[in-house]
């Protein structure tokens, strides 16, 4: 009897597919090399009888290496999955497809679909119709690989995917301002009609353009006290400002503006998160809260199209007009997504195709409408992407990271009549002040170093301080004028709130490695391991030593910081017994700071609307402020314990602790030249110490295929 063959096995992933008989890579139908070890590697991880299970190194070097032969496993291994790596384009450390799992083995992330395909043997024709049945099958056949060709060649004009060809730097300011400072957000401030770029900058309130191929810059004087663009008129004739003053709230009076700097007008009496144009600059849609909104007479009327999950920012329409797309934060977790909605107010979560739970915003369209792109973050990082949108079967909707010449891009706008992008490029750092509240005297801290949050042990011999530079945290200790500085920290852990014990032999922080949660730890003061303090409380946030040297003061930090659904309290860990206990009443409250006598502490609500006072001994707490406005900033103790320092609004406020009076200490913006400052706590000279950011922001032109 005739034996009859196996069927192929295929595995699909992603783009790819893998032909296991011959042993055969392709992507997107084009063959990719990929031979020897690298595919059997391949094959083994997506054979595993679980999808994602871990296939160790001596599963490996088992499979792939005899026991008599004689090889350096370790690099041969490293090598060969290297191989692979570069075959499937992935990236070790923010990988799609092959995760390491340190010492242990290898995981393949994608879902991937085993399939076999039959092959069917006709049945043999007779001799009557075997002329005319195969003259008619070559007819088809041709009909369709003449049209599956032509398609082909058609959807292979346009790459799947946005490259880089050129860049462009057009703005040496480095002032153009990228961030909504004030609400918190990392938006873009910068639109284009295809011919000029708007943008504001952080330093005046000017409204500034250049040409989309560079050359001088133009600027407008306008009333605005704190302006953010959110959209321009198809025509460019104008744009919807959003003025945030000097308020924190996240909804503020949108305007009209002239591109060519006449005088705004209101957009009727409304305020609004965010705002944009139909396609047709007939109607604007705008976001309230967790509400979109449309007007078409500017404001007059304003019916309502949606209620969200969260709350709203970042809306464009699609480039015919039919759907929205927009931002959505979640209340609980502050993890923001992208929806879509039609104009009947249908609407649905976009997917990203990223493989993860993601948080994922301001998305927009390419001119031409084949492309969208979206911004990922995570943790301290803006990664951005771009997805087909062309609706082709034969393209793949797997985003890709867009590359931009190695620039930190913060925002990204597209050109609607050519193929150019233009980014806002950032590189921040910090400068730290003393400001001598008697002498009203500000003078730098440090000023050769980029530092942020310094903090002095009791003995006023030494300080910590974490040095930033755009996307990493170095914490370290120098002695209290600065010199002798010892690094403690590895950059990739992410650093806030260090704290020298009591006694200065240790020092507690907050630190975050990528994709974990912010923990509590403790490093001696003169170096050396991390550790991890053992308790069951996921996100832990603002760590303060208890004056007997052993037990640390610390909360949780709100919305994002912490995790969903959780209730959220201030608590004491004694590191000698290993004891943890909740601060009775404090439910509700965080980022606790702990008094210089060590009898009480400070905290705020998680609205940061409210700061309070809790007395150890009375465990009675006591509301010192209160602003149901705005969000108040993170709080600290003057030496003697007497006030508490607060900032608001850009301001520093000081409150008496026995009686609550208030005053205001000074407006950050007319004593230092900054978008954003902070005050973090007192020097041991009673100087107030404050952190401000400095950002070196430009705009570049990318053109792209």
């Amino acid at each position: 009897m005739e034996q009859t063959a196996a069927p192929p096995r295929i595995y699909r992933f992603g783009p790819f597919e893998l032909y296991v008989e011959t042993a055969e890579l392709r992507k997107d139908g084009v063959h990719v090399k990929l031979q020897g070890q690298p595919f059997q590697i391949l094959l083994m991880l997506l054979q595993t009888p679980r999808p994602g299970e871990v296939v160790t190194r001596d599963a490996l070097r088992a499979a792939l290496w005899h026991t008599d032969t004689f090889v350096d496993f370790e690099h041969s291994l490293n090598t060969a999955v290297k191989k692979l790596r570069q075959a499937l384009g992935d990236d070790a450390d923010q990988p799609r497809y092959i995760e390491t799992l340190p010492r242990v083995g290898y995981r393949f992330l994608a879902p991937a679909n085993g399939e076999t395909v039959p092959v069917i043997e006709p049945a043999p024709p007779t001799a009557h119709a075997w002329w005319w049945s195969r003259t008619a099958l070559l007819l088809v056949v041709l009909a369709a690989v003449i049209g599956v060709a032509m398609l082909v060649v058609r959807e292979q004009s346009h790459p799947l995917y946005l490259r880089i060809s050129a860049t462009k730097q057009l703005t040496f300011s480095g002032a153009v301002s990228p961030y909504n400072f004030v609400a918190g957000a990392v938006l873009a401030s910068v639109e284009t009609d295809g011919r000029r770029v708007y943008y504001f900058t952080w330093n005046d309130n000017r409204l500034y353009s250049i040409p989309v191929g560079g050359g001088e810059e133009s600027s407008y004087a306008t009333r605005f006290g704190g302006p953010e663009i959110l959209h321009i008129s198809p025509d460019g004739s104008t744009l919807l400002v959003k003025d945030a003053g000097t308020t924190e709230e996240l909804t503020q009076r949108i305007w009209l503006q002239p591109s060519n700097g006449g005088p705004p007008r209101p957009l009727g009496d409304i305020e609004a998160e965010s705002a944009a144009w139909s396609p047709d600059g007939k109607v604007i849609a705008f976001s309230q809260r967790k509400t979109i909104n449309l007007t078409e007479d500017e404001g007059a009327t304003s019916p309502k199209l949606l209620d969200a999950p969260g709350e709203v920012s970042w809306i464009r329409w699609s480039p015919d007009g039919q759907c929205l797309r927009f931002t959505v934060a979640d209340s609980k977790t502050g993890v923001s997504s992208m929806w879509e909605a039609r104009r009947n107010g249908e609407m649905h979560p976009v997917e990203t195709n990223l493989g993860r739970r993601a948080d994922t915003c301001c998305g927009i369209w390419t001119g031409d409408g084949r492309h969208f792109l979206f911004r990922e973050t995570r943790g301290e990082r803006f990664d951005y992407w771009t997805a087909d949108e062309s609706g082709s079967p034969f393209r793949s909707r797997k985003p890709y990271p867009l590359g931009g010449g190695g620039l930190d891009m913060v925002a990204v706008t597209a050109s609607p009549l050519d193929n150019r992008l233009f980014v806002v490029e950032s590189q921040l750092s910090e400068v730290t002040f003393k400001f001598n509240l008697a002498r009203r005297q500000l003078t730098p801290f440090l000023p050769e170093r980029s530092v942020r949050d310094p903090a002095f042990s009791e003995d006023g011999k030494w300080v910590v301080f974490i040095q930033q530079h755009t996307r990493e945290d170095v914490l370290w200790r120098a002695r209290s004028d600065g010199s002798g500085p010892v690094p403690l920290t590895d950059p990739k852990l992410l650093v806030f709130h260090a704290r020298f014990s009591a006694d200065g032999k240790r020092i507690a922080l907050m630190g975050k490695w990528p994709d974990r949660p912010w923990k509590i730890y403790w490093i001696s003061a003169e170096g050396g391991a991390l550790h991890e303090i053992n308790v069951p409380i996921t996100s832990q946030a603002d760590p303060n030593w208890m004056p007997d040297n052993q037990s640390i003061l610390f909360g949780q930090a709100p919305r994002y910081f912490a995790e969903p659904d959780s209730p959220r309290a201030i608590y004491i860990h004694n590191l000698q017994n290993g004891s943890l206990v909740k601060v009775p009443g404090s439910e509700g409250w965080f980022s606790p700071r702990l008094s210089p006598d060590g009898r009480s502490f400070l905290a705020l609500s998680m609205d940061q609307h409210k700061l309070a006072v809790h007395e150890f001994a009375t465990s009675q707490w006591r509301v010192l402020f209160e602003d149901r406005q705005g969000e108040l900033g993170f709080p600290s103790w003057s030496p003697d314990g007497n006030w508490a320092y607060l900032n608001r609004y850009r301001s520093l406020l000081r409150i008496r602790i026995g009686n609550g009076m208030t005053e205001k200490v000074l407006a950050f913006k007319e004593w230092i030249p900054s978008p954003y400052c902070e005050a973090w706590n007192s020097a041991p000279d009673g100087s107030i110490l404050i952190s401000c950011l400095h950002p070196n922001s430009d705009i570049y032109a990318l053109q792209y295929e």
